[in-house]
């Protein structure tokens, strides 16, 4: 008994569209996977960028602190030479002025 050509084609094109759903479930499940495995990466990522940001915020409140600190003492450490030297200051503020005055009128010859 031999069927005809039709019947064979007919189950061809049965099995080509169970296959073809099973690769749509299939498909589904991998896109959903990588949904819910993106949105952990994704919140995986954001929480060591907020940690990162936190720690840059530390560091960068430690060092203007520090940067604080030494120009205060700087200031002081100036303020007392001034006090005890105060002609040495003068003449140094004077010197000073007329070497920023040579630089300045230098540049417009």
């Amino acid at each position: 008994m031999q069927g005809n050509g039709k019947e064979e084609w007919n189950d061809a094109i049965d099995k080509a569209r169970e296959l073809y759903e099973q690769g749509k479930r299939e498909m589904a499940r991998a896109a959903q996977l990588a949904k819910e495995k993106g949105g952990e990466v994704l919140e995986i990522a954001q929480q060591k960028a907020e940690e990162a940001w936190d720690e840059a915020q530390k560091a960068g409140a430690a060092a203007w602190g520090q940067a604080k600190e030494k120009g205060q003492e700087s200031w002081e450490d100036a303020e007392k030479l001034v006090r005890k030297y105060p002609s040495r200051a003068v003449g140094l503020s004077i010197l000073v002025g007329i070497v920023i005055g040579a630089l300045i009128t230098r540049d417009r010859d």
